[in-house]
């Protein structure tokens, strides 16, 4: 289908009428942390209803708002709702009084400062994140604290995002496989998107309501689907739908672009 079809003339209408914008970050506003200048665009035009909301589990907010602030844009980590952060703190509503957390180092030390007893092995609670240094002595003790009767609690499903030069990047799903493979598919609580939580902390942010918010990505199962059930309006961008940021309303083409950029 062409840009010129029903399909994309809605989403554009979609985004023309939203007061609130949702934005996924890997594949959609950035790929390997590089923002697309277009994304960026977007996001200057409405700085004050904009939310990056990801399935990300392995950065704290902060670590998103300086590579945005490298583009010249300042964004409250208030505004930025990420899987992992969510996870560790489901985990301390829990209750949980001995907490493995199998993922990045400065994912445990965020949910260690936050009041969480994070331990290596015999946890009542598993938090899968995803583990740039996933070992299969991390797999063994998970597996077993598992077994013996833990609860899991998983930052999201996805099994990979889109990385630099058309690479893939395992994710958090991924490894979620290796763990299922030991113990069965175990019961488990799912925290990011497509689940509300994540769009639900977002529209707080923002002080908006999902009738009058739209969610912009690029994945149809957790982007477009979760947020549908949500009752937020959905656009899908990226090569599934042959829409981009170029097509909405109010974003200027690659010149002006340009122009913005060298103006700084």
């Amino acid at each position: 289908m062409g840009r010129d079809d029903p399909e994309h003339r809605a989403a554009r209408a979609r985004f023309a009428q939203s007061e609130a914008l949702l934005l996924d970050w890997d594949g959609c506003v950035a790929i390997g942390d590089k923002p697309d200048p277009l994304a960026i665009e977007l996001m200057l035009e409405r700085l004050d209803r904009v939310a990056i909301v990801s399935n990300n589990s392995t950065h704290l907010p902060e670590d998103f708002c300086q590579v945005l602030a490298k583009s010249g844009l300042t964004l409250p980590p208030s505004r930025v709702v990420l899987a992992g952060v969510e996870a560790l703190k489901r985990a301390l509503e829990t209750g949980a009084r001995r907490v493995m957390v199998v993922g990045d180092g400065r994912m445990k030390a965020y949910g260690r400062n936050h009041g969480l007893n994070i331990v290596q092995d015999e946890a009542d609670l598993v938090v899968r994140l995803r583990d740039p240094r996933f070992s299969y002595a991390r797999l063994e003790r998970a597996a077993n604290s598992l077994k013996a009767g833990a609860r899991l609690i998983v930052a999201n499903p996805d099994l990979t995002h889109p990385g630099c030069n058309g690479r893939i990047v395992p994710e958090t799903g991924s490894l979620l496989a290796a763990l299922t493979a030991c113990v069965g598919d175990i019961e488990r609580e799912i925290v990011g998107k497509p689940q509300p939580r994540l769009f639900d902390r977002a529209c707080g942010a923002l002080q908006a309501s999902p009738e009058n918010a739209v969610m912009i990505g690029d994945n149809p199962a957790t982007d477009i689907a979760g947020a549908e059930a949500f009752g937020l309006g959905s656009i899908l961008i990226g090569a599934r739908s042959g829409l981009g940021f170029e097509d909405l309303p109010a974003v200027p083409g690659p010149s002006a672009v340009r122009r913005l950029f060298a103006r700084r």
